[in-house]
């Protein structure tokens, strides 16, 4: 119905705002407090500019196409929103992935006077995972794979119907490399920093009735891990699919 169509038309416009305004709050913030920042939290800075250059790039087409009922680009403009659509979306994968073994990392080392993540090994795990982004997203451009319409025809991504069969390794190939593998490593990170922090605690209460600094700082760590649980698989799941 009409007011159906308004609703989700309303709400397709309400989200890319969202997402605009909330990621540039991230980077300002990140700005603001850049000579207080750790480099771990450049990952946090990276997703934001994923997230945000996907916002950006795709759904101001995408919601003008929405709101008309139909794909308002042509085959070219189809081929840039879907090679768009996967390369920040592959982009966010990697970072989500190499944000738990980060995090993974730190806590392994919190009584650690040196410092194990440096800026210089952090800006290069940020410029790979845009390479490795970019590089899953030119395969189709040249051949292996295929970018097409939706099925609703509103918006254009990877062409799967296509390729069941033409390309089908190139399907196997993303599911394996871009979410069976993040995901498993993403699980086992986060599951490393539970059991981390288990131990620690169960140490400390075997030597003091005043829970330590440290094991605070796993518990803090362990919060942030699964709040952010959801959001990574969820939008592994959603950036691949």
């Amino acid at each position: 119905t009409s007011l159906q169509s308004y609703k989700l038309s309303s709400c397709a416009r309400l989200l890319p705002v969202l997402s605009i305004v909330g990621n540039l709050l991230v980077l300002i913030v990140a700005f603001k407090r850049s000579s207080r920042m750790k480099p771990p939290e450049l990952l946090s800075v990276n997703l934001a500019m994923t997230d945000l250059g996907a916002a950006v790039t795709m759904y101001p087409l995408a919601v003008a196409s929405a709101w008309s009922h139909r794909w308002l680009g042509g085959d070219v403009s189809c081929v840039y929103y879907g090679l768009a659509g996967f390369f920040f979306g592959m982009a966010s994968i990697m970072n989500l992935t190499i944000l738990a073994v980060v995090r993974l990392i730190v806590s392994l080392n919190l009584q650690s006077p040196r410092e194990k993540i440096s800026w210089k090994k952090v800006k290069m795990l940020c410029l790979w995972s845009w390479l490795y982004a970019l590089i899953w997203a030119l395969f189709p451009i040249v051949g292996w794979g295929r970018y097409g319409p939706e099925p609703f025809g509103l918006s254009c991504s990877l062409a799967w119907g296509q390729m069941k069969y033409e390309g089908f390794s190139f399907v196997i190939s993303l599911f394996f490399f871009n979410l069976v593998t993040p995901t498993v490593i993403t699980l086992c990170c986060y599951f490393g920093i539970a059991i981390k922090l288990y131990f620690t605690y169960k140490k400390s209460m075997h030597n003091s009735h005043r829970i330590p600094n440290i094991v605070k700082l796993h518990r803090r760590l362990l919060l942030v891990t699964i709040s952010t649980i959801p959001y990574g698989l969820v939008n592994q799941w959603l950036d691949v699919s």
